[in-house]
């Protein structure tokens, strides 16, 4: 079962972790994003979770792993409220303004596919590309809240349509919201398609659209709250160069 946090209930359920050595510690947030990242008997594995760790570790840095929830960590580094960093985030002008993100490319997110239920895939190939289809009011289609799909798809999907539905829960739960027939089609990273076929085989019966406008490829970066201390994002920069990790570039 996939819990989602409210950021209010997050922060109550902060609890520091304190060293005997005094190694400083860092929180992470995370939350379901396979394949890099599942949720365990109540822990986060996974490739992404392996990086980090190995980032840390580098770094000389013991990790606090916080549950979250893909909105609520996005709230959590808008506010600067807490220390934190996270497993990957696309970087976007915006966000440079308001997030810490260190230099290096954390990983690269396939591109984004479009699903729906075989029912429905005609009326979505007649309109030919993701821009034309969201103007369907006709179409419901399911979004991440604080996802970033480029533009101009963002930018319509801001003016807030009624038959857009912005949910805070993980890619699973909007393929899942196809599934079930109360979103007609919904956009997703092709390797959580991937992930979910994989998990739940029954899904396989949704259909995609090849070369429908949506985001190409995109590089993540580790992102964390402005109010992180120079020092441990110096800490964190150097042990990912030491890693190996590519530089990145950051939008300005």
């Amino acid at each position: 079962m996939i819990l989602k946090f409210p950021l209010l209930l997050l922060v109550f359920l902060w609890t520091p972790v304190v060293f005997a050595d005094n190694t400083p510690t860092l929180a992470i947030t995370y939350y379901p994003f396979p394949p890099g990242i599942r949720v365990e008997n109540g822990k986060p594995v996974g490739r992404y979770i392996d990086m980090v760790k190995k980032i840390a570790e580098k770094a000389q840095v013991q990790i606090n792993w916080v549950a979250s929830g893909f909105d609520d960590e996005a709230n959590l580094l808008d506010n600067s409220n807490r220390d934190i960093c996270t497993t990957g985030r696309m970087a976007t002008k915006e966000r440079v303004k308001r997030w810490a993100f260190l230099p290096y490319v954390f990983d690269i997110v396939p591109e984004d596919i479009v699903l729906s239920r075989p029912e429905d895939h005609e009326k979505l190939l007649k309109h030919g590309n993701i821009i034309s289809l969201v103007q369907d009011p006709s179409l419901v289609g399911v979004f991440l809240e604080s996802g970033i799909y480029g533009n101009p798809l963002d930018t319509y999907l801001a003016k807030k349509p009624d038959w857009i539905l912005r949910s805070g829960k993980p890619d699973f739960k909007l393929i899942e919201l196809v599934m079930t027939g109360r979103a007609h089609y919904t956009v997703v990273p092709a390797n959580q398609w991937e992930e979910v076929q994989r998990l739940r085989p029954e899904t396989s019966i949704l259909m995609t659209i090849p070369n429908y406008g949506t985001h190409p490829a995109y590089p993540i970066f580790i992102a964390c709250s402005r109010s992180l201390k120079p020092e441990m994002l110096k800490a964190l920069s150097d042990a990912m160069g030491a890693l190996g990790y590519s530089v990145g570039k950051l939008p300005r």
